[in-house]
């Protein structure tokens, strides 16, 4: 699977008690959502039928500016997901929320063995080689193939399934609303059963339009949420959304706590009583500043009720290892 890499640009405000404004993008490789095998491949291994154990649940370069906050305000979905259960606590604090993003270049995930890490995900279909010690949540990245190309086989016999990257940048799914409802409805929805949740598209954390004038972030969430809102055609079980700080970690931690909060806050709100997922987020900036948004924000992360599961972006050496092995930053999110 090769890399790749984007930057795009977004201007980030939110809302908390008072109004708050910081530019929080996509740069450099610190955002190369994976676009998934360069053929299609077909997930034999055993993970795809180990059930979770404790359930808390890049594209070419583009240069994009955004607000982050506009829009209208949002209209009421209601919650047509499956309820909290045994398997899908809503008053646990951390138990099965971490989990791991990774890819082919990753180092070995054995590495996080005996953490508080029990989900992994890696955009793609196909958990590779991932310790089945874990639980693998699929990714369909696109209605496109090679992504959907095996996707029902793989999906098979996994309790959660995400779907589509980001379809509010051009660089990603590059999805318009209408045009990721009907794909949704025909190869999320029939997967759909008591014992499998979906997932709606993952979502940046812009705003506004992006330059194909495709609403972004919450906004683009809202509108899907409207549309794909049908108990009997097209339900919604938990909302994805992603994050990224100030390019190169120019802002405070505690402006970048604070826009992550905003966005957790504008997430939940959007999801109307749904489970919330961010299954990508991350600081920029170094090991120190890093470390010290997560002793911040992952207590707020646990003690949420609404958030069911959440990765930082990613395993790989220079983010949450070096040389392979679990460093400081790492050891702070895994626990």
């Amino acid at each position: 699977m090769s890399s790749h890499y984007r930057i795009v640009l977004l201007s980030l405000s939110f809302f908390s008690l008072s109004t708050l404004t910081h530019a929080s993008p996509y740069p450099q490789w610190g955002s190369r959502h994976r676009q998934g095998p360069a053929v299609a491949v077909t997930n034999t291994g055993s993970n795809a039928v180990v059930p979770p154990t404790n359930d808390g649940s890049g594209g070419e370069n583009t240069i994009t500016t955004v607000t982050q906050g506009g829009g209208s305000n949002p209209t009421a979905v209601p919650n047509t997901g499956n309820p909290p259960t045994a398997d899908n606590p809503s008053t646990d604090t951390g138990n099965g929320r971490r989990g791991l993003a990774y890819d082919s270049s990753s180092p070995s995930l054995d590495v996080f063995a005996n953490s508080d890490v029990t989900w992994v995900h890696n955009w793609n279909s196909a958990p590779g080689d991932a310790p089945s010690s874990f639980t693998f949540v699929p990714t369909l990245w696109s209605d496109q193939s090679p992504h959907s190309d095996n996707w029902a086989q793989n999906a098979a016999g996994h309790q959660y399934l995400m779907s589509f990257n980001e379809p509010d940048i051009v660089g990603q799914a590059n999805m318009e609303v209408g045009a990721a409802v009907a794909a949704f409805q025909k190869l999320m929805i029939p997967l759909r059963s008591s014992t499998v949740k979906i997932g709606a598209p993952s979502v940046s954390s812009g705003s506004g339009n992006n330059e194909a004038g495709i609403p972004m972030g919450t906004g683009w969430l809202r509108q899907f949420l409207e549309s794909c809102n049908d108990p009997n055609t097209c339900v919604v079980d938990f909302v994805c959304g992603h994050w990224y700080g100030c390019p190169g970690g120019t802002c405070s931690v505690q402006n970048d706590v604070d826009s992550f909060n905003g966005y957790v806050t504008d997430l939940v709100f959007t999801a109307q009583g749904r489970d919330v997922w961010i299954p990508e987020f991350q600081r920029y900036g170094d090991m120190a500043g890093q470390k010290q948004f997560l002793e911040a924000v992952l207590p707020t992360l646990d003690s949420n009720n609404a958030v069911k599961r959440y990765a930082y972006f990613m395993v790989a050496d220079g983010i949450l290892t070096t040389n392979g092995q679990v460093n400081d930053l790492g050891a702070a999110f895994a626990g």
